[in-house]
């Protein structure tokens, strides 16, 4: 409640602050004006007006908006703009200006969103990447994020899995933390939204995507911001980089009505390598034979031969349609859109649909009042099944049933076999179904002041509502078991923000000033309420109210955080440059003496290019160099109530909770965290030089940045003595470095100046190396403890029984004594062998135009990351086993002399408990992301038929890939679930090839 006070007065003072500014000025009348692009007609944001001769002058707004007080008897405005040829207009009588601003081909004239402002890029001191509409605004994408794969550099975008609206892994500059959240900031129309993992049915790797519900089409742009100078105004949240989406909004022109469509078919690129029917008999009566045993089949030539991946993979629909309105007036603008989306799986029984509509509407009801709001509500629903990360699931089976056993026993039931669902049944039968509501919205209001300064107040609210209904019948594994299992899950989310900017635009003789102060208070709160069952009568009753046994649980937690932020941009003779950002946020998470934190940062900017002497270079158009450090952190290494100590309910009989059942049914509590005030925030310190170059009149543009990123304070799990009545306490005690080299580089190959023909590359490339310098001690994760985390190796790395080859006397494996002992013990002899983070990443887009025919082509790549196949490990068992054999089971040893990674059938030969590094390969690839073909007719075409755009299209997605790896997928990150694992592909759905023809037509 203090923390609430403060801000509200706070914001108070800084209004009452503004109003005592007033009387200032005098003698004076309010000219107001609107400065546009003379080339296309789009507003330009940030224009210096300066009344000529004097140091009054104030910069455009985000809709190229501005007031200026000037005398009573006139004068003459100046305006100016990087990129942009200057232009002065003698006053007069006039009231209102519109100017048209010539673009200047020597100057960079992109404007940037930045946090909570707008810069032109020429002069911006941070590191920030921009992905245009323009850019993207032709590649048909499912989800907002796909579209940032390879397109920026230092940023990584992989897929967690194939499944339709499933999350994205997107990483700024590396994973800078263990136990938190290693993904960026998501701002949407300049507010934070929600990224947490709602869905809480448990499937193995899918999980839902926070921006999965923004329709790709209503995007202006996108912004990455990447060093500190860029991302501290955002303080807490903000070590992992910011992603802001500026969504379309309406203009003082003409309404305009688009329509797009597309519509498309999807394939597997690589189906499961895996044996037929004779050939696993074969293989199984050589494992017999080499372990002294008669062979099980006898006549392997003429048994069944069933494909089981056949029977579960499809080619699956993907349908989208786009419709949208926008124009306005010199008061009213808007934009109104609506989408419906639907993509089908690759395997049977999994899809995702969405329908959305959208508002943003902007409004000046009276004279220097602005309001406006932006409102987004979409229900989406994905029908799921049991695959990422699961043994039990649909695709396990696929691979590993053995093909010797029919689809059906001879009564028309399922085949059963172990633990192993068939997948018929799983893909037949499914019954998962998440229904999610999203209410995304923001109201504001903006005053102006004064001729450049302005307050503007924002409210804005984030609510998902997901319900999550699961029925297994009694024809699958875990249903037959229980004779049908139930679960309902009813998750609500409800996150509000409330926001106040000030912000001051004064631009004086040489030098200009662009500041701002805020204020902003945010409260999360998550609720859930559980329902399962068991026990049901039959498969036809599927609801909870059904069974026979029935158990329900109910949670619910918020957190809060209250924050002050500043900035201020200097610039002199638009030649020197500096940044300051701070902001000072306190979370309810941690205790009283560590609940603040702040959050600096400092940048400055040379531009070279201006001074006197590089004049006479005249192929040189920009030359700046900029540098920055700072610091912000991360606050979601820990759970809400982590700082206290907690006592609960519902024991089981060690007294912990079990959800299910109390202690012999009697009510009770117990402690079940132990408290430590000591918690703070997970600081990242970034230090970061850039080179920004552009020549040959901006045809070519470089950017080049060496960034190094510490993290220390790492929230994590420490043992503590047993005493205590625990085995660990969360505590700041770790450390993770990382460092690397970014370079873009984006050129006008051919550039005509009729516009009829053009080229543009865009290449970008990335390091990023990745070391935990400080941990308590090592430790190891996931499925048999194949990732270890140790201080001086990177996050990521593979703890594996080191196989160096096998012996072509013998057939047995060679094994890597490592503590040298003479001996191979399994228990001892591991090692670190790999890590899956590449040593260079980034993607290359060529785009052609020729008279209306538009080319483009996307190549992502990757490489030097290595991949564990970790379905080798249940597919190249030496025949102890009798499920199905991969194919590389085929190039095992057989005989004296052969050379081989795979040792021969037997039963000695089974990796068991063992690890073997065999199973990590080279993950390696370069893909051809995206390709398009289209044409637009021409204007006087279009003008007979009362048009103004129609363009029809071709598209591929995933077409070809390029790589050693041999798993289904060598873009797969492995699970979503988790922080701690990448780079393993475990019965992962993979992502589909993707046919597509569409077309966009507006009047």
């Amino acid at each position: 409640m203090a923390a609430v006070y403060i801000m509200r007065q706070t914001s108070l003072l800084i209004f009452l602050l503004c109003l005592s500014t007033m009387s200032l000025f005098g003698q004076t009348r309010t000219l107001t004006g609107n400065v546009t692009n003379s080339e296309d007609g789009t507003d330009l944001p940030g224009v210096n007006v300066v009344l000529k001769g004097t140091s009054t002058g104030v910069t455009t707004d985000a809709s190229g908006a501005f007031k200026l007080a000037v005398p009573n008897q006139g004068g003459t405005l100046l305006f100016s703009s990087i990129g942009f040829q200057a232009q002065e207009v003698v006053i007069g009588n006039l009231s209102k200006v519109t100017i048209k601003l010539l673009p200047d081909t020597k100057q960079l004239s992109e404007v940037i969103i930045t946090g909570y402002g707008t810069q032109a890029q020429k002069t911006l001191t941070g590191s920030i990447a921009s992905v245009s509409g323009k850019s993207i605004e032709n590649i048909p994408a499912p989800s907002s994020d796909q579209l940032l794969q390879g397109r920026a550099a230092g940023v990584q975008v992989s897929a967690n899995s194939g499944t339709p609206g499933g999350g994205m892994q997107v990483r700024v500059r590396g994973t800078t933390s263990i136990n938190g959240s290693s993904d960026p900031l998501y701002v949407v129309d300049g507010i934070p939204i929600q990224s947490n993992n709602l869905s809480g049915i448990g499937l193995g790797g899918s999980t839902t995507n926070p921006i999965a519900d923004i329709n790709p089409a209503d995007i202006a742009s996108m912004e990455i911001l990447k060093d500190a100078s860029a991302t501290a105004i955002y303080g807490a949240r903000a070590a992992n980089g910011v992603v802001l989406i500026t969504t379309k909004r309406g203009a003082n022109k003409k309404a305009k009505i688009s329509f797009g469509t597309y519509q498309g078919t999807q394939q597997l690129w690589r189906r499961p390598a895996v044996v037929d029917g004779p050939t696993f008999e074969t293989l199984i009566n050589e494992a017999n034979v080499n372990n002294g045993q008669r062979p099980t089949y006898a006549n392997p030539a003429g048994t069944t031969n069933s494909n089981w991946s056949e029977r579960i993979f499809q080619d699956g629909a993907l349908r989208n349609y786009d419709l949208s309105i926008a124009g306005g007036s010199e008061k009213v603008q808007y934009l109104v859109s609506a989408n419906n989306f639907f993509q089908e799986a690759v395997v049977k029984g999994s899809d995702f649909k969405r329908t959305s509509g959208r508002v943003n509407l902007d409004f000046t009801p009276i004279d220097k009042v602005k309001v406006g709001t932006s409102v987004l509500f979409a229900r989406s629903t994905r029908n799921l099944i049991r695959s990422d990360d699961n043994i039990s699931g649909a695709l396990s089976g696929a691979f590993f049933l053995p093909p010797n056993l029919p689809f059906y026993q001879a009564d028309g039931s399922y085949t059963k076999f172990g633990t192993f669902e068939n997948p018929i049944a799983a893909v037949e039968n499914n019954n998962i179904k998440m229904n999610t509501n999203r209410f995304l919205a923001n109201v504001y209001a903006q005053y102006d002041i004064l001729p450049g300064l302005n307050l503007r107040s924002t409210f804005s609210l984030d609510y998902s509502n997901i319900q999550e209904d699961l029925y297994d019948n009694t024809f699958l594994n875990n249903g037959a078991s229980r004779n049908g299992f139930g679960q309902s899950l009813n998750s609500r989310d409800n996150n509000w923000i409330q926001e106040n900017v000030l912000t001051y635009q004064r631009s004086f003789g040489d030098h200009s000033i662009n500041a701002l102060v805020g204020t902003s208070m945010q409260e999360s709160t998550f609720e859930r309420t559980t329902a399962t069952g068991e026990q049901f009568p039959s498969n036809d009753f599927t609801r909870i109210i059904s069974a026979a046994v029935q158990r329900g649980t109910s949670e619910g937690t918020s957190w809060g955080i209250s924050s002050l932020f500043g900035r201020i941009v200097y610039d002199y003779k638009s030649r020197y440059l500096a940044t300051v950002n701070v902001r000072r946020d306190g979370s309810s998470r941690f205790g009283r003496d560590n609940r603040w934190g702040t959050f600096p940062s400092v940048a400055v900017g040379w531009l070279l290019s201006e001074e006197s002497f590089m004049k006479d270079m005249s192929f040189l158009n920009v030359l700046k160099i900029r540098g920055s450090y700072g610091l912000t952190g991360n606050q979601s290494g820990i759970t809400n109530f982590q700082s206290i100590g907690l006592w609960g309910g519902n024991l089981d009989d060690l007294g912990a909770p079990s959800g299910s059942s109390a202690y012999v049914d009697l009510p009770g509590t117990a402690p079940i965290q132990l408290a430590n005030q000591d918690l703070k925030w997970e600081t990242t310190t970034q230090t970061n030089v850039g080179l920004d170059l552009g020549i040959i009149k901006n045809r070519v543009k470089i950017t080049a940045d060496y960034y190094v990123k510490n993290t220390t304070d790492l929230l994590l799990a420490v043992p503590v003595p047993r005493t205590s009545g625990f085995n660990t306490l969360v505590q700041n005690y770790g450390a993770v470095q990382n460092k690397g080299f970014e370079l873009g580089i984006n050129a006008d190959i051919l550039k005509g100046d009729d516009r009829k023909i053009g080229w543009n590359v865009n290449f970008n490339i990335a390091t990023n190396t990745n070391k935990l310098t400080k941990l308590a001690a090592p430790f190891t994760v996931y499925n048999r403890d194949i990732y270890r985390y140790e201080e001086g190796y990177s996050m990521y790395s593979f703890y594996l029984h080191e196989q160096t080859g096998v012996n072509p006397e013998t057939g047995a494996p060679i094994w890597t004594d490592v503590n040298g002992d003479g001996k191979f013990d399994a228990n001892v002899d591991r090692k670190i062998v790999g890590n899956a983070n590449p040593k260079f990443f980034g993607g290359i887009t060529n785009t052609l135009n020729f008279k209306g025919f538009d080319l483009m082509f996307f190549f992502q790549y990757s490489s030097g990351n290595k991949q564990l196949h970790w379905n080798r490990f249940f597919g190249e068992h030496g025949g102890t086993r009798n499920t199905n054999f991969m194919t590389s089971q085929l190039d095992r040893w057989q005989k004296s002399g052969d050379q081989t990674m795979i040792p021969k059938m037997s039963a000695e030969n089974y990796a068991g408990n063992l690890r073997p590094s065999r199973f990590l390969e080279d993950g390696s690839y370069m893909r051809l992301k995206n390709i398009s073909l289209g044409y637009t007719l021409p204007k006087p075409l279009l003008d007979k038929i009362h048009l103004s755009n129609l363009r029809i299209y071709v598209s591929g997605q995933n077409v070809l890939t390029f790589t050693k790896y041999t798993g289904l997928d060598p873009e797969m990150t492995g699970t979503a679930s988790t922080n701690l694992t990448q780079g393993i592909e475990f019965f992962t759905m993979p992502q589909p090839k993707v046919y597509m023809a569409g077309l966009n037509v507006s009047f």
